[in-house]
């Protein structure tokens, strides 16, 4: 298990910074600043399906970046065997919430990376009911929280690979 463990989290560790390449690629089709204006034009479909398209980049992106964010939380949590706080979240919320009792992250980076997951679950699960404004939000704080996790995270978890 711990060797699984072990080659799944160097997986993810080495990937998560082609996945978040992506996710600023998918972004800059919508300008320089990621305009919300272009991005909801093209979210409600009102510049075309080839704008459309665009969009899902994001959304795709996006989710990818949060899903190897929970994943590297949840592996390392395992591997570094702490305890997930016995709360009504989900397991990733539960492992950054280990997380920042850990001192690996802090308490705004955490809420942050909840947020992010929050937002993922959002856009996989109630698709319908999403905003673009809502989507175009998620990325913009789940992409920096996204950056900062894997730095904070690299250097907690390298003694714990060797």
């Amino acid at each position: 298990m711990s060797k699984r463990l072990h080659s799944e989290i160097v997986e993810r560790l080495e990937g998560l910074p082609d996945e978040i390449l992506a996710l600023e690629s998918a972004m800059e089709e919508f300008g320089e600043n990621f305009d919300l204006g272009e991005f909801k034009s093209a979210f409600e479909k009102k510049a075309g399906i080839k704008a459309y398209n665009r969009v899902q980049a994001v959304e795709r992106a996006f989710s990818r970046v949060q899903n190897y964010v929970a994943e590297l939380a949840e592996r390392g949590c395992r591997l570094a065997e702490l305890e997930l706080p016995s709360t009504h979240e989900g397991p990733s919320a539960r492992a950054f919430d280990a997380l920042k009792e850990a001192n690996v992250i802090d308490a705004s980076l955490c809420r942050n990376l909840k947020r992010a997951q929050k937002a993922r679950s959002d856009v996989e699960h109630e698709y319908p009911g999403m905003r673009a404004g809502r989507l175009h939000a998620a990325v913009e704080f789940g992409l920096p929280a996204a950056r900062e996790f894997i730095r904070a995270y690299g250097s907690w978890i390298t003694p714990h690979l060797e």
